[in-house]
């Protein structure tokens, strides 16, 4: 060997050297010399926590009878430590089996909102027949398990849907807002309703597994720690289960009903009501509890159990099909019609512009300039005071109402917006402070019309149909002219009328109990606001809605014609909105007993004729279930009233 040779060799030497003490220097180091945060980082690196949602708790109602609860069914589930090639012959049994495509079972492997922890679950709610085909041939079934978990059941069927709402899985938003909370991707959340204003306290705590994993994220061995989870707490609800059925039971029927009239407002050709949907609202005035709460169109949350596809997803928010998941009850605004004239009621004599007893000429309309506002049917109710023009709701009492008040406006005088500012205290044009989601309404002034009008309005006609001008203040006096309420809002204030002043919050959940059967918490009734009505306009307006259900001529005589009035009296008042190019909205709030109040109910039916002819009836028969009498069809009459 050369020297150069040598002195070659000795390089690659000293380098080789050097590269194993390099080596073991990091070993060393990585073993021994690294600080704690190090250690801990590499430990966090070879372990994985898998989380296993627990039941959710039930949802019952008042009386203890279950609304939702969980219900045991049968998944299939595939072990990941499968090569490709057996997971492909083995969901190819699976579909064989389940007669399905093994593409669909493929998808749900592969679906990303599993954890890549736990085996994969590719089919849910299996036949038992299914079920004990596997377990009894597992050698043709290798990495093939059935599994059993939990899901949304509901005993009282379709009852109580909007109200109760549904789960499904956490949204990208809601999981950034709560990761904090120990969600994950693919959790189950309350997505609406009571599921959803009660999640804290439905969804339990979840049960925790620390896996060790090798370096492709498969797990080793058995759970090194486990923390074992609990069950969710049981929500009690205001609600009887029976009530909230005949509500619903009530309100259907109307609505077939109300398909059955012609429809008044088209001159040209007959057509009868098209009435598409619909709501009731039955509220506790005593501390604001919601004892039923009823949507029409109705869904079935137990189809939304396991998924839906994006098609039944789209139909059950399409306007085409009337929107089955709104809750119209809370979400759904309307014009209130004559129902409103509560509010102007208590305007007039709360601003001194008149007094119970003062006494207006009503031939059948009146003319506010070159405009002629009618009563209903032209009909001329001579002279009247407040009590009676409630009874056989004349219009032209309140439309003279708010032309006087408008004339109070136009010279600057702080009673100018006495119908608006009134309606604000009852409540309106803001959130009830319910748990689950509503609308705000509107309540018309002339701030909402000028910003109207700029917001749709161009040039000239901008400031022209911007200026607040009488005929909006006598729309408004009668819960027209821009004027917007949910059903929950108008049975609200009806609700403050009828216990003497007290504005409740409107609430859904009574007790909160946990899985034991101990009490955790108690829903307080909350009264918010406390509106004073002197005692003569309060007795005048009180007999006024007596009038209505009990006099000849009451607006919704008719539709209590052979009830008990005797026994269970019964105030109320009808109400009939006209909506542009639709049928009119049928309206009817009532309270009763009359002379003792506890209770309120409320029905709405779009494009459902005159209050008398329909919600009136629905409100009849609720009544009836609500005290065990004899329970009456819905039926209308053809020559319905205000």
């Amino acid at each position: 060997m050369t020297d150069n040779s040598r002195v070659r060799v000795s390089i690659v030497g000293v380098v080789i050297v050097a590269l194993f003490s390099a080596l073991l220097a990091r070993l060393w180091f990585l073993q021994v010399g690294a600080d704690p945060q190090v250690k801990v980082e590499a430990v966090s690196r070879s372990t994985r926590v898998v989380q296993t949602q627990m039941p959710r708790g039930r949802i019952l109602d008042r009386n203890g009878e279950e609304l939702v609860v969980n219900q045991a069914t049968w998944a299939i589930t595939v072990d990941r430590t499968l090569d490709d090639d057996d997971r492909a012959v083995v969901l190819g049994q699976l579909a064989e089996l389940l007669g399905v495509e093994s593409s669909q079972l493929a998808e749900n492997y592969d679906d990303i909102r599993q954890s890549r922890l736990k085996p994969a679950i590719v089919a849910v709610g299996v036949e038992e027949k299914v079920r004990v085909a596997i377990q009894e041939h597992a050698e043709d079934y290798p990495g093939i398990d059935v599994e059993k978990l939990t899901v949304r059941h509901y005993p009282q069927g379709n009852v109580a849907a909007h109200l109760l709402g549904y789960v499904g899985e956490i949204s990208a938003e809601q999981l950034e807002a709560r990761r904090d909370e120990g969600y994950q991707e693919s959790d189950e959340i309350g997505r609406a309703g009571v599921e959803r204003a009660y999640e804290r306290e439905l969804r339990g705590e979840p049960r925790r597994e620390t896996m060790e994993v090798d370096p492709t994220g498969r797990p080793v061995g058995s759970p090194i720690d486990v923390e074992p989870g609990r069950v969710g707490n049981d929500v009690f609800l205001t609600i009887d289960v029976n009530w909230q059925r005949a509500a619903e039971e009530s309100l259907a029927q109307g609505i077939e009903e109300a398909r059955t009239l012609q429809n008044r407002n088209i001159e040209d050709h007959y057509e009868t009501l098209k009435a598409p949907a619909g709501s009731v609202v039955v509220l506790d005035v005593r501390d604001g509890s919601v004892a039923a709460m009823a949507s029409y169109p109705t869904y079935d949350p137990a189809t939304l159990v396991d998924g839906i596809s994006q098609v039944e997803w789209d139909a059950l928010n399409d306007p085409a099909l009337h929107r089955p998941l709104l809750n119209r009850a809370t979400q759904g605004e309307y014009a209130p019609g004559s129902t409103f004239k509560l509010i102007t009621g208590t305007a007039i004599t709360r601003y001194g512009l008149w007094t119970p007893g003062t006494t207006i000429r009503d031939p059948g309309y009146l003319e506010v300039g070159d405009r002629r506002f009618r009563n209903f049917g032209g009909i001329a109710h001579g002279r009247v005071a407040l009590e009676r023009a409630l009874t056989v709701s004349s219009d032209v009492y309140f439309y003279t109402a708010g032309y006087d008040f408008w004339k109070h406006w136009d010279e600057g005088f702080p009673d100018g917006l006495a119908i608006q500012e009134t309606a604000r205290d009852f409540g309106f044009g803001a959130n009830t402070g319910i748990e689950v989601d509503e609308q705000d309404g509107l309540v018309a002034d002339p701030e909402w019309k000028r910003e109207l009008s700029y917001r749709i309005n161009e040039g000239d006609a901008r400031e022209d149909n911007a200026q607040w001008r009488p005929g909006d203040n006598v729309n408004v006096s009668v819960g027209q002219g821009g004027m917007l309420v949910t059903p929950l809002q108008l049975a609200n204030a009806y609700a403050a009328f009828a216990n003497g002043g007290t504005l409740w919050q409107p609430h859904l959940a009574r007790e909160v109990r946990d899985a034991g059967g101990d009490g955790l918490r108690t829903i307080q009734p909350n009264a918010y606001r406390t509106i004073t009505i002197d005692a003569p306009t309060r007795a005048a307006m009180h007999a006024g809605f007596v009038g209505a259900v009990r006099d000849d001529r009451g607006t919704a005589a008719g539709a209590f014609a052979g009830f008990p009035l005797d026994e269970l009296p019964v105030a109320g008042k009808t109400g009939t909105a006209q909506v542009n190019d639709k049928g009119d909205t049928s309206l009817f709030a009532a309270y009763f007993p009359a002379d003792a109040p506890a209770y309120v109910v409320v029905a709405v039916v779009e494009e459902g004729g005159q209050g008398s002819q329909i919600a009136a009836p629905i409100v009849r028969r609720i009544i009836e279930a609500m005290n065990n009498l004899e329970l009456s069809d819905v039926e209308a009459n053809e020559d319905g009233v205000d």
